[in-house]
């Protein structure tokens, strides 16, 4: 507390808080768990005989859960009376994901996978907000860098682990022993998380808005903003569908197990997630997160394209389009979370990270299915080069969005 009675905001010298290290640790554990299944998954259908396509509703379904789940959390995400109950709750959902390990027939996948996205997604807006509520506008970008490290470390250990392991043991008990990391993570939030007392007041105002002015509309620079993350987000498929891709274009000449390849090289893709990470949260903390979210646009467009022409290419060129989503990935999820965040009031920042989430999942769904479809139909090229297309389409549309002014210190 101030000595005026009033709450003790955090300052630039403190913005690693107990929050942010306790939302950093369970991401951590959570994304190890969650990173594990989902390296696992391709080869794990593979082995209960299911077809290609259901990876698509898998993924395209669970998504879909996730993004009204999203739109739920954004709601209640200013709300602080039930939102601890809500992260906790949500993290122990996620954790249901290692029971696939016991399912023989696909469809059941879906089910739970849609549970453990659910509760990803009422989570997320909720985490998000409570860091920008508690976060000076200057450190946010750090703040959200430093945990989306800590997020891609896990995702390293994840993948890594099923790579060394899945020659000794199967992919279902991989994808059982998620239990573990899932058990760890909900004990972290449980124990660490706590409401905060008061939001930091944004010295820079959402444009739209003049000093002292609350603003309740959407500006004209987040709509256009919404609008190339949600066709960017067509293109925007799951990793997966790229294990998949290297484990049915069948290279010849590997010296080792195919599977331990396609998961080695989506262990690089997650090695350079988590080298960018925080690195854009610096960029966009000096007013380059529009910069930042450009620059991971473009290079998943580039990573969409090499797929698409995968066959073609030499196996040495391969790490270097995991290389380019991985980069790809970290430079967008704090670039373009700091460059909505920096759009928003505070009044209304929950509800726009949950619908941003909510609409990019419903676009994610439609590119997913389009994917799975054109994948059943023997075209998996084609489907990498719509995908390509739309993500370039949201590339043009965020770049007209109006540079965001460097937070003042």
């Amino acid at each position: 507390m101030n000595p005026d009675g009033s709450p003790q905001h955090t300052t630039s010298t403190t913005w690693r808080s107990r929050n942010v290290w306790g939302f950093s640790l369970a991401s951590l554990f959570s994304d190890m768990g969650h990173e594990l299944v989902t390296t696992v998954l391709p080869a794990f259908l593979l082995t209960i005989g299911a077809p290609v396509f259901a990876l698509a509703v898998i993924e395209g379904v669970s998504n879909f859960s996730q993004s009204l789940a999203s739109l739920w959390g954004g709601k209640w995400a200013d709300n602080r009376k039930s939102r601890e109950r809500i992260v906790v709750a949500g993290y122990v959902m996620t954790g249901i994901k290692a029971v696939i390990a016991l399912v023989t027939y696909w469809p059941w996948i879906v089910v739970l996978r849609t549970v453990a996205w659910i509760g990803r997604g009422a989570r997320g807006p909720i985490r998000d907000t409570m860091i920008a509520d508690e976060i000076s506008p200057e450190n946010r970008g750090k703040a959200y860098g430093f945990r989306e490290t800590f997020d891609t470390a896990g995702a390293i250990v994840g993948p890594l682990a099923a790579t060394l392991l899945i020659t000794v043991i199967s992919p279902g008990t991989l994808i059982a022993l998620s239990a573990i990391p899932a058990i760890i993570t909900v004990v972290i939030i449980a124990g660490m998380v706590r409401e905060i007392r008061g939001p930091v007041l944004d010295k820079n105002p959402a444009p739209g808005a003049g000093p002292g002015e609350v603003q309740t509309v959407w500006s004209r620079s987040y709509r256009v903003f919404r609008g190339g993350v949600v066709i960017f987000w067509f293109g925007a498929i799951s990793p997966t569908f790229f294990i998949m891709r290297i484990l049915l274009t069948h290279p010849r000449g590997l010296a080792f197990p195919l599977q331990a390849f396609a998961f080695g090289l989506y262990t690089i893709h997650n090695i350079f997630y988590a080298a960018s990470s925080y690195p854009a949260g610096i960029l966009a903390d000096h007013g380059r997160a529009k910069g930042a979210t450009l620059s991971g646009y473009g290079m998943w467009v580039l990573s969409l394209v090499g797929f698409f022409a995968l066959p073609f290419l030499p196996i040495w060129l391969w790490p270097l389009l995991f290389i380019f989503s991985g980069l790809a990935t970290g430079l967008i999820e704090t670039g373009q979370k700091t460059l909505a965040v920096g759009l928003l009031p505070p009044v209304m920042r929950g509800k726009g990270l949950g619908q941003i989430a909510g609409m990019k999942g419903f676009s994610q769904l439609a590119g997913t299915l389009l994917m799975g479809g054109l994948w059943t139909l023997h075209r998996p090229g084609l489907g990498f080069l719509c995908l390509a297309l739309a993500a370039l389409a949201g590339w043009l549309i965020i770049w007209a969005v109006p540079s965001m002014p460097k937070p003042v210190s």
